[in-house]
């Protein structure tokens, strides 16, 4: 059974894109306990003159990354390098509307318009309607089933599953959610729900997991796969933090990094094993250690040499910490 861990906290808590003005320039780092856990971050996109120039990305069949921009209202194509700015994007094409979902399954592009539509995004940035039975409309977030190929997302009718294949739609969750993902073995959908995490059966839609209420106003979410924080829960908070959220109840919700402009949604690089960090003047890359990724299937082959780089002896002793904890379970 899943172990349920209640906070309560008076904290900040906001609604996806409550801002209309960017705020002064802000930078995300690491806290202590961040490092000493073994995380790396680095800076994707730096770009406060747009208001959430990214909010989404995908892996793209030829190596680039397809993104959602909010502050635009189109999609863009990048290359999956480090220490961006706008004016790298490759590519644009409207989006018809706000775009806030942009994911990657079975070597597909996908894209979800805020009150539109859902659709295929080739490489070349051409945008084709996905017809669904029965027909659903895009909101809040979308995180591919890793397992199976669907896709998991927030909608106006709850968090539902569409398989895109067969062009069909099934409600998971009547639920008004946020920030979507999907765990390493495509059983549970968590998503952030009145300021807690909530975690969903997908196939019966049974709550199996509440956080209860999180300090930092909760938004994207991805799940790590692999190490010693196997299936916890990095957090990216509307306050400019990142939280390390432990589903198995029993650490506390640890602050691994803090100083960034509002946090919201967050991308899996399937190609690297980390996870993107959209926030509303950068965008960020957060890399998870030793034989471990974020949001994707478990790792494959060697970490990555900057990772390895900076594990310490602070790491050794949080990994007893938490083989200990496992081992309670």
């Amino acid at each position: 059974m899943y172990r349920v861990r209640t906070l309560r906290h008076l904290a900040l808590s906001g609604a996806l894109l409550g801002l209309s003005v960017l705020p002064a320039q802000a930078a995300l780092t690491l806290t202590a306990d961040g490092i000493a856990a073994g995380f790396s971050l680095s800076t994707f996109m730096n770009d406060p003159s747009h208001y959430y120039g990214l909010i989404n990305l995908a892996n793209a069949p030829d190596g680039s990354l397809i993104g959602a921009s909010y502050g635009t209202g189109s999609f863009v194509r990048l290359n999956n390098v480090d220490n961006q700015t706008f004016a790298d994007v490759l590519a644009s094409t409207p989006a018809g509307g706000s775009p806030y979902n942009t994911v990657a399954s079975g070597g597909v592009v996908y894209g979800g318009v805020n009150g539109g539509i859902y659709s295929t995004i080739s490489t070349s940035l051409a945008i084709s309607p996905l017809a669904l039975t029965p027909p659903a409309t895009p909101y809040l977030g979308m995180w591919a089933n890793p397992v199976n190929g669907h896709l998991l997302s927030a909608s106006y009718s709850g968090i539902i599953d569409i398989d895109p294949v067969a062009g069909t739609t099934r409600v998971v969750a009547a639920v008004f959610p946020d920030g979507v993902t999907v765990s390493p073995d495509g059983k549970i959908v968590y998503a952030e729900i009145g300021g807690a995490i909530i975690g969903y059966d997908i196939a019966t839609g049974a709550e199996v997991f509440n956080s209860g209420f999180l300090p930092g106003g909760p938004d994207g979410t991805g799940v790590i796969s692999g190490g010693v924080f196997n299936g916890d829960i990095i957090v990216n908070n509307n306050d400019g933090t990142i939280g390390l959220l432990d589903t198995a109840g029993v650490a506390p919700y640890l602050i691994i990094a803090s100083g960034g402009a509002r946090g919201d949604f967050v991308s899996p690089d399937s190609t690297t094993g980390t996870l993107f960090l959209f926030m509303a003047d950068a965008t960020y890359r957060l890399s998870c250690g030793i034989d471990c990724t974020i949001g994707g299937p478990p790792p494959v082959g060697a970490p990555e040499p900057a990772t390895l780089a900076l594990l310490s002896v602070g790491l050794a002793a949080l990994g007893v910490a938490r083989r200990t904890k496992r081992q309670q379970r």
